[in-house]
């Protein structure tokens, strides 16, 4: 085998950004006829049908954001690239994707493969902001020049060094896997990529919405995640458990509505008392819920990530 691009080993499920219900009960989606998405098919096909939408209108707002290769999910990434250190013996990295939440590795050296040597990344040797990360000299680094593998110690200013790093990037989405009881001091997700000890998580269900806090006792990668505080709902299985914005998952909820009109459901509206009218050309477009869609997602923008 040939040499392999580091950046294309990327971990993490994929995640939509809204659920099911989220969609339904949007006052942003209730002027739209859920029930007859795929031509005179049951309930379980309109629900499937809405979900593909749901995947499809999370999609387009990864590529605005993100550009072509990147996702707001928190995903694990592994990249690499040619840095020099400054005077202060730091090597100041510029990853493709932003948030920044955690460095797991990092290697440098005369070359890629063998040439790259381990670095030891911690609280001492590793600084992240939320677009770069900076990594400072560490006696734990011998570095190997050229192939003859002779060793010297040469992390110095304007010497031109090959990086490899992988790091955790985007915000914390998954959905519950089982149902929790109210008083419960668990929940249980699907990936668990994102979350940390201490953090703050939305879980998204209806009129039982609630901010949970993850325990400091969490192990970093288990899938159930104990809770400073007890749930005070029961929560049933596919909620949205979340860090992302809500203004991201509006803006996805008016990609879904667009996507709907799109095809033509649009010109059908249910009026207080029950019964479909008509609706204007102004309302059937879905152009004026795709520009409300971007104007939300302008803020999250990754100027890098679509270089």
């Amino acid at each position: 085998m040939g040499a392999t691009a580091s950046w294309n080993l990327q971990s993490g499920r994929i995640e939509p950004y809204v659920s099911l219900d989220e969609v339904k009960f949007s006052a942003t989606a209730a002027a739209i006829d859920f029930t007859n998405l795929i031509e005179d098919g049951s309930a379980a096909v309109q629900d499937r049908a809405l979900s593909e939408l749901i995947v499809r209108a999370s999609v387009k707002a990864d590529e605005y954001t993100m550009g072509q290769y990147g996702t707001l999910n928190a995903t694990s990434n592994t990249e690499n690239g040619r840095y020099k250190p400054n005077r202060y013996g730091q090597l100041i990295i510029n990853p493709y994707f932003t948030p920044i939440l955690e460095v797991t590795n990092f290697a440098c050296g005369w070359g890629p493969g063998q040439g790259l040597n381990p670095v030891v990344i911690n609280n001492d040797s590793c600084s992240i902001e939320r677009e770069e990360f900076i990594v400072t000299y560490t006696s734990s680094v011998g570095l190997q020049i050229g192939p003859l593998q002779i060793a010297g110690g040469n992390w110095a200013p304007g010497w031109e060094m090959f990086c490899e790093w992988t790091y955790v990037n985007g915000w914390a989405n998954s959905f519950t896997n089982s149902t929790s009881a109210a008083g419960s001091e668990t929940i249980t997700v699907n990936d668990s990529l994102g979350i940390y000890p201490g953090m703050n998580l939305t879980i998204w269900d209806g009129m039982n919405d609630e901010y949970v806090q993850v325990d400091t006792s969490y192990d970093g990668t288990s899938t159930t995640i104990p809770l400073v505080n007890p749930l005070r709902f029961k929560h049933g299985s596919g909620v949205n458990v979340s860090a992302l914005p809500p203004t991201v998952k509006q803006a996805v909820i008016h990609f879904v509505v667009a996507l709907i009109k799109q095809r033509g459901q649009g010109g059908v509206v249910i009026n207080e008392v029950g019964e479909p009218s008509a609706v204007t050309p102004r309302a059937e477009s879905s152009v004026e819920d795709e520009m409300q869609a971007y104007d939300l997602l302008d803020l999250y923008k990754v100027v890098w990530g679509r270089a």
